[in-house]
């Protein structure tokens, strides 16, 4: 038999043959059809039937994910979908799944989805995304897994013009005065320190704001839901409105009534406890004069419980380990409030006073068996959390939700709808509140009214510009779930906006 000899460069060149075929057949991730086949299968678990239907579906590439557990293979898949509406369906609707689940199906940030439109979709209407799919290997084979999600963008950096020569000497004497101060202070020094700096520089940006014309929001921390709603509303063209980052709620509702802020934003029920001076605004009396300018979305409350746990509801966790939120955060009463409704008391449990974040990484350490946020859908760190460790939802028991959304109590009844989160598979009971704007006392009722026709009649690009929680801001939700006196002329210019655009213009030409 005769035997062929290769040359040197033939047999390198055969060589990459074969490893282009080996790569071929155990690199390639998922098939188009394979793809559109996994994505359509998400649509349908998050949205109701036949909603939505794919008209096309490119893949732009992929990448090893670099999160996956240690041992374990995945790739992410990028993708451009463009989808149609079957019917009219409401994206923003408060009690049906909507953005929620389009952004947990499709993998999608809401800067990446085009074509949400506030007050409700048509039939017909399309709608476009950028996409991920997730993707791990099992053996030979690549099975998809959660959808590969989105990292929001952390809140920018504020840029400061040089100060005077007199603003950098009291900062200077300022910094002396703290640095002095903090060699020798105790935890009661450190707090006033830090709480005055802290108002200190909420009242420069809000007295800047307002001298150019604008107006101060006091939002939230950054890389909080309220922060990026406010971002992405003074992102609008015309806006003449500055977002502060805060420590939420509950301080945003003392900036408010301290004057030092235009607007603010916070939940239902604690701007009812402030309004009524109980529970953590017992020591600063009612607050008659608050007003809200309108509901914006609502909030529900998520609890989140190891997999491994046998539980059905709240009261099935007592003695256990529970992050509860930090002290004086809005969540955490209300999370104290839901513990009670189960017959929980915190003598009953082992709270754990955590930010979100540090909640979530408890979880994952095994350091916390459970977590109880008011946040709204869809939560992308609830999300992620979701998709990487063994945890589930847990409802609420119904007697609790009768009892927790009973009038008067800044709460309502609520479902968290199926698809919400990737691995969700059935509705969940709980209680919500809504994402309430508040009004400062100074503010002329040309002001509020101006305000509220800009912020609802502008459409749904605050998803577009970063807000998933954007696409439920509507005139036709705006009046949901207030615990408190609307503003007069607030409602006033709502009206107006439900009258038809001619009445609208009309009611803000007699202004």
């Amino acid at each position: 038999m005769a035997i062929i000899k290769h040359s040197p460069f033939l047999q390198r060149l055969l060589s990459l043959v074969a490893l282009m075929f080996l790569l071929a057949g155990c690199g390639r991730v998922a098939d188009d059809e394979t793809l559109k086949r996994d994505v359509e299968a998400r649509l349908a678990q998050a949205l109701p039937s036949g909603t939505v239907e794919v008209q096309s579906l490119q893949r732009r590439g992929s990448q090893n994910d670099s999160k996956a557990p240690s041992g374990q293979s995945r790739r992410i898949i990028y993708y451009d979908i463009e989808l149609k509406l079957a019917r009219d369906f409401d994206f923003g609707a408060w009690d049906s799944p909507g953005v929620a689940g389009l952004v947990s199906a499709l993998g999608a940030g809401p800067k990446g989805i085009v074509g949400i439109t506030a007050g409700g979709n048509r039939g017909g209407d399309i709608v476009r995304a950028h996409g991920t799919a997730l993707y791990q290997r099992d053996g030979e084979q690549w099975q998809a897994v959660a959808p590969g999600g989105y990292a929001p963008a952390a809140a920018p950096a504020y840029a400061t013009d040089t100060p005077p020569s007199r603003a950098a000497t009291l900062l200077d004497a300022m910094r002396k005065v703290v640095d002095a101060a903090s060699k020798d202070a105790g935890p009661v020094q450190a707090a006033l320190i830090e709480e005055e700096l802290a108002a200190a520089h909420a009242t420069i940006r809000a007295r800047l704001a307002r001298a150019a014309d604008g107006y101060a929001i006091a939002a939230g921390p950054e890389r909080g839901q309220y922060l990026r709603l406010v971002q992405a509303l003074s992102a609008k063209q015309g806006a003449r409105t500055v977002a502060l980052v805060t420590r939420g709620g509950t301080e945003n509702l003392r900036l408010l009534r301290a004057g030092k802020v235009s607007l603010a934003l916070a939940q239902g029920d604690a701007a009812l406890a402030a309004y009524e001076g109980r529970d953590e605004f017992a020591a600063d009396g009612p607050d008659p004069g608050l007003r809200a300018v309108a509901s914006l979305y609502p909030e529900p409350l998520h609890v989140l419980v190891r997999q491994e746990l046998r539980a059905a509801t709240l009261a099935d966790l007592r003695g256990r380990r529970i992050a509860i939120g930090l002290p004086g955060s809005a969540s955490r009463s209300t999370a104290l409030r839901v513990l009670q409704a189960h017959g929980l008391r915190p003598e009953d449990i082992q709270p754990l006073e955590l930010s979100l974040g540090e909640s979530l990484a408890a979880l994952g350490r095994g350091e916390a068996d459970a977590l109880i946020q008011v946040i709204g859908l869809p939560a992308d760190s609830l999300r992620d959390a979701l998709a990487e460790l063994p945890l589930r939802l847990l409802p609420l028991s119904e007697r609790a939700v009768a009892q927790l959304a009973a009038p008067g109590t800044g709460l309502m009844a609520f479902t968290i709808p199926r698809g919400s989160y990737a691995s969700q598979k059935a509705e969940v009971a709980t209680v919500a509140t809504a994402a309430l704007l508040l009004a400062a006392r100074d503010l002329s009722d040309a002001e509020v009214a101006a305000l509220t026709r800009f912020i609802f009649s502008q459409g749904g690009d605050l998803a577009a510009r970063g807000s998933a929680q954007g696409a439920q801001v509507s005139a036709a939700n705006a009046r949901l779930a207030l615990p408190i006196p609307q503003h007069p002329a607030a409602l006033k210019a709502l009206e107006g906006l439900a009258a038809g655009p001619a009445a609208a213009a009309a009611s803000a030409a007699s202004r």
